[in-house]
């Protein structure tokens, strides 16, 4: 880390060039070099140049400064984002004018991480990644490992998230593996093992994932936190169902449901929606029918946004009772919803699959082509390792071969990227 940053963030959102940053205290090309780190600038230029920018001096000329005060106050900022997020915004109110130009660059390194983790606690995780993008991402991944113990377990964990939340999932857990070597605290270690598990289960592995969520669910029970663990038991139960153990699966949902006792919360009607996908298994249509549905009443109750996969398995288990006049109905249902465009398309899929069913072969072709040239282009691999096996089925089905050949090279292709990125 070098002041050269700070001091060219400071001259841009002055609006003012180099030239007329530096004009009257320090030739252009000189000043450009303190910008790019090539020169330490001394004490004076620094004054003067906090004088152009309207911010005070110390907060430039101190930039090596180690303030200990305020280092016990980011420890308890740390602390209270563990432990009770409720006194935060009292906690930061009472030390705002400690958190305005913070001369140190570790320490204001040290403030914004702690605030991308507060903004990723409270599930702001837009706001997060962009505040990541402007007041951290310029500082080397090196320096922000060595801020100061006991902080670099936690900084190299909000690495990890940052990794997480832009899909880079082998880098993510690079980071998370990290931290566990250097946090002691039973409570972060256990929400590591949940990261971790996570970022496998974006990974398709499937089976190692498992090995952390129950490392996650064991670490939560120890510490009494109920809703923690059912998270993990959903986890767990997510886990065997994406590799069909649908036995396995069971008794982890019903843990999960006996342990959060009732509560109305996101874990909840996701624990509801994966006894759907048991029930609908074991072909008990009515009741997986009946407990989808608790899952959508409760995901609409907390305006969840995760909606639309519980719409989905109901369309799945209708479909399956092959009532299509209600699968009609809730397709249009869903289509009044605001949707993404990769939702928009997994719904053109499932409708595909439905004229199928019904023998209307030409609107099924127009529908499952359209679906197949998305899912490549957006490197849907799952989906469209589904989508091409499907329709290599139908055209072989009809004797065109060549066509039936073309979507069982998609659907290798497919295969090869999901196991690809399982390495």
């Amino acid at each position: 880390m070098h002041i050269g940053i700070r001091i060219r963030k400071l001259r841009e959102a002055v609006g003012l060039s180099q030239k007329e940053a530096s004009t009257g205290i320090i030739s252009a090309s000189h000043y450009s070099n303190i910008e790019s780190g090539r020169f330490e600038p001394s004490k004076d230029v620094l004054e003067l140049l906090a004088d152009r920018f309207n911010v005070p001096a110390p907060y430039l000329y101190k930039h090596h400064t180690h303030d200990s005060e305020l280092q016990s106050v980011l420890m308890k900022y740390e602390h209270l984002l563990r432990e009770n997020m409720e006194d935060l915004p009292r906690f930061k109110a009472k030390h705002a004018t400690k958190f305005t130009y913070i001369p140190s660059l570790s320490q204001e390194a040290i403030y914004n991480l702690l605030q991308y983790a507060e903004l990723v606690k409270a599930g702001q995780i837009t706001e997060a990644q962009k505040h990541y993008s402007t007041e951290i991402a310029h500082i080397p991944r090196n320096s922000i490992k060595t801020l100061g113990t006991p902080l670099n377990g936690i900084s190299t964990y909000i690495l990890g998230l940052y990794d997480y939340f832009n899909k880079q999932y082998l880098q993510s857990i690079e980071q998370f593996k990290d931290a566990l070597e250097m946090i002691k605290d039973d409570y972060t270690r256990a929400k590591i093992y949940y990261n971790i598990s996570l970022a496998l289960y974006h990974l398709y592995d499937y089976a190692e994932a498992l090995q952390y969520a129950y490392k996650a669910q064991h670490g939560y029970l120890e510490l009494h936190d109920w809703t923690a663990t059912g998270d993990c038991y959903n986890l767990i139960a997510a886990l065997y169902l994406e590799q069909q153990k649908y036995a396995e699966a069971f008794p982890h949902i019903k843990k999960g449901l006996s342990v959060l006792g009732g509560q109305i919360n996101e874990t909840t009607a996701r624990l509801y929606h994966n006894l759907a996908i048991v029930q609908w298994h074991e072909k008990n249509y009515y009741d997986a029918l009946k407990t989808i549905n608790q899952s959508i009443e409760m995901k609409q109750r907390l305006n969840s946004s995760n909606l639309f996969i519980s719409y989905k398995m109901k369309l799945t288990i209708l479909n399956s009772m092959e009532d299509f006049m209600a699968v009609g109905e809730i397709i249009r249902l869903i289509r009044r919803m605001p949707l993404s465009e990769r939702e928009c398309m997994q719904l053109n899929y499932f409708e595909a699959k439905m004229f199928h069913a019904v023998h209307e072969f030409q609107r099924y072709e127009q529908s499952m082509l359209l679906c197949i040239r998305y899912f490549y282009s957006h490197e849907e691999w799952k989906e469209l390792k589904d989508a091409s096996r499907h329709m290599a089925l139908y055209y072989a089905n009809r004797k065109r071969y060549k066509l039936a050949h073309e979507c069982q090279t998609l659907c290798i292709v497919a295969y090869e990227r999901l196991t690809r990125e399982r390495r």
